[in-house]
């Protein structure tokens, strides 16, 4: 089932209550790259670099905002397919950790948060509600770039794609989160920018809401989220989200 986020209050009351509030969520995973962060600029000129390293033309960042998704490995492979290069198994387990090294070191040189992105976090840490980030990006850099971007604090856990031996879609991660938060399917809404983030949700029967501004292969309207989010600031307002103002200790 689809809607748009006008409809979505109907859809948040039929989930059972929870919270001191009654409001839906109790807890939210997030994506990152395309749903928190706009990290094309960096992953194309990390791709570019190795790329060239390589011998390879460079890719262009609108092309580089079609390849982000389902970890490091596809980028890279993706990258090379540009050039018609194809990329063997061994050869592609040798070029991520060098890809890593060029990545690290500029992880947040040119990607910002997406507008709404940090005021739409900072409401739902304040009303109580348990977040969590669940990535395909390694996990290191996944906690750096948090890190940097001064949004580490909002969150109880960040699992990235080799945290386990099993990344999105698989539900191993987003299951590991739920644990973590402790907090039900029922009660959790994953907010992500793809099909792959559609696709683990619905393996776990949770509800999803997919951003506007992402990075999906295939138009948002088609991916089968629960609702789609065209302004992370309104999020709150729009789930209806009592927001409790509560001084936290940084």
């Amino acid at each position: 089932m689809r809607c748009t986020l006008d409809g979505a209050k109907s859809l948040m009351s039929q989930r059972k209550p929870h919270q001191k509030s009654g409001a839906y969520p109790a807890a939210i995973v997030w994506d990152l790259d395309g749903t928190i962060i706009d990290s094309a600029p960096d992953l194309g000129g990390a791709l570019n670099t190795l790329l060239h390293k390589h011998g390879k033309p460079p890719v262009d960042e609108t092309r580089v905002r079609s390849m982000i998704g389902n970890g490091v490995a596809k980028l890279i492979e993706r990258g090379f397919a540009e050039s018609d290069s194809r990329v063997g198994e061994l050869e592609l387990q040798s070029l991520q950790p060098e890809f890593m090294s060029i990545y690290c070191a500029r992880a947040t040189q040119l990607s910002r948060l997406y507008p709404g992105a940090e005021s739409a976090i900072q409401a739902f840490h304040e009303s109580g509600v348990a977040q969590a980030v669940c990535t395909n990006k390694p996990e290191l850099v996944s906690r750096a770039i948090l890190d940097d971007m001064n949004l580490a604090q909002y969150f109880e856990i960040v699992v990235g794609g080799d945290t386990f031996e099993h990344r999105k879609p698989h539900p191993l991660p987003l299951r590991s989160c739920l644990d973590v938060l402790g907090r039900d399917v029922d009660s959790t809404l994953m907010v992500g920018d793809s099909a792959v983030d559609v696709e683990t949700a619905q393996a776990v029967g949770m509800m999803v809401g997919v951003v506007t501004h992402g990075y999906a292969r295939q138009p948002v309207e088609t991916l089968g989220a629960d609702f789609l989010i065209s302004n992370l600031a309104t999020l709150p307002d729009e789930l209806g989200l009592e927001v409790h103002r509560v001084r936290v200790a940084r």
